[in-house]
């Protein structure tokens, strides 16, 4: 049963206590931002970019971000170098000393643009749809259209996605992803970024809030999983918006800063 965090906050303290090394992991959009109509104009207010940076500087935590946004996009919008980062849903993966691709969504690639140009074709000039190919998967986004446009872009989706069969569709909050079919997600990424820690790591923590940080949760049942916003979740603990992230690591700060000394 998931539970509000900022009730739970001893639960979190005592785990926190009995630990010397911390992986903290999060997603990026609606999770250290908020959502926008328009994706691309999404930016790491300055004061959660301070925040990660901070917990970064803590010698108990090591922290990584992990988006479906594509790594080059993801790198360039977080901007910190002490940072791990995870792009296209954990298909590829930047961490000091270590870099990654998923070679089977690579060899995917071509189905995955010739789906692109067929949606792009069907859906492309139907306003308030946008389409971004992030070559290795695509997002289709159509937050601002009204719900009948909706679940029209989501019925020629599913209609086009089953002549694609190593393609799998997903539908979450505020659009559709279409991923290659590989066993690569947030949470093989989220168990892999731990793997590379320099020291065992003793408590995961991991943030997210949408249907593809699912993964990351089931993944990783033991850890301090935390849910942004409503909706059905196999995460631990629940929080509102970003605003509650970022009072959560104001609080993670000083209470991993006050035990490293």
């Amino acid at each position: 049963m998931t539970r509000p965090l900022f009730q739970h906050m001893e639960e979190v303290q005592q785990r926190l206590d009995r630990s010397n090394s911390i992986w903290l992991g999060t997603d990026f959009d609606g999770t250290l931002t908020h959502h926008q109509d328009d994706a691309a104009a999404v930016i790491l207010p300055n004061e959660m970019k301070a925040r990660l940076s901070r917990l970064a500087g803590s010698p108990k935590l090591t922290v990584a971000v992990i988006s479906g946004r594509s790594l080059c996009d993801i790198t360039t919008r977080v901007g910190l170098a002490e940072l791990a980062y995870a792009g296209n849903h954990g298909m590829e993966i930047n961490a000091p000393g270590f870099q990654w691709v998923d070679s089977r969504a690579i060899q995917l690639n071509g189905e995955t643009a010739a789906f692109a140009d067929v949606i792009s074709k069907l859906i492309g000039s139907v306003p308030g749809v946008s389409l971004d190919n992030k070559l290795l998967t695509l997002s289709i986004d159509y937050r601002p259209c009204p719900l009948e446009v909706r679940n029209q872009v989501v019925s020629v989706l599913d209609s086009c996605a089953i002549h694609y069969p190593n393609l799998r569709l997903r539908h979450t909050r505020y659009g559709s992803e279409v991923l290659p079919r590989t066993r690569s997600n947030k949470g093989t990424a989220a168990k892999l970024l731990c793997e590379l820690c320099p020291d065992p790591v003793e408590t995961i923590i991991y943030l997210g809030d949408d249907l593809t940080d699912e993964d990351a949760f089931t993944a990783l049942p033991d850890a301090v999983t935390v849910r942004v916003g409503a909706g059905t979740t196999a995460a631990r603990y629940r929080v509102e918006s970003a605003d509650d992230v970022g009072e959560f690591f104001d609080w993670l700060n000083q209470k991993t800063t006050r035990a490293g000394r």
